[in-house]
């Protein structure tokens, strides 16, 4: 990347904010999908205003470049594992977030292609050692993947469904409430 001069924006010389909001499906966020700019920042800033955001975080979101300020929607896969992988075994599959796509709140996207590569490279070593026949190899390292990247996705959907409960008034009550508790709290644990 840093051969590629185009690309450099992405390499950060000194501190960065990076910094997301997530708001549920309703007609009042599907309007901030179309808004861009400065426009989109001073929608964000006024809905966290109306939630009662503190200043100093409100300070970064208004400091933040408007042209890199975005708005996008994002889908996570089905939870179920039998909705996972629901192809027919062969000489082809698919892996991480091609199959189990998880939310970016999760942090777990990476890990999990890295888990199900390393699953597959097992089952694989069974076909070289001609213990099993290819179709059955990946078979098996599906099932597996189902059920791991179902584990996964509940796992990521229960931060989004807690990130979703703050954006209600009791939500940014109990948050600005309990926040400062939990920090003290790991604080006097050091």
């Amino acid at each position: 990347m840093l051969d590629a001069p185009g690309l450099r924006v992405a390499v950060t010389t000194g501190p960065s904010y990076i910094w997301g909001a997530m708001f549920p499906e309703s007609p009042r966020t599907d309007l901030l999908r179309d808004v861009t700019g400065s426009a989109l920042r001073d929608a964000l800033l006024t809905r966290f205003r109306q939630h009662g955001w503190s200043e100093r975080s409100l300070e970064v979101i208004a400091r933040a470049d408007a042209a890199r300020v975005a708005a996008f929607r994002f889908n996570a896969a089905s939870i179920r594992a039998r909705d996972l992988a629901p192809w027919p075994a062969g000489h082809t599959t698919a892996l991480g977030d091609a199959v189990h796509a998880t939310p970016p709140t999760a942090g777990m996207g990476a890990g999990a292609a890295i888990l199900d590569a390393a699953g597959l490279v097992d089952h694989l070593c069974g076909v070289r050692a001609a213990t099993t026949t290819l179709s059955v190899a990946v078979s098996r390292f599906e099932a597996e993947m189902r059920l791991r990247g179902s584990v996964m996705l509940t796992l990521a959907m229960k931060t989004v469904r807690l990130i979703l409960a703050t954006d209600t008034r009791l939500g940014t009550v109990l948050t600005g409430g309990t926040l400062p508790v939990l920090a003290a709290v790991n604080r006097v644990r050091r």
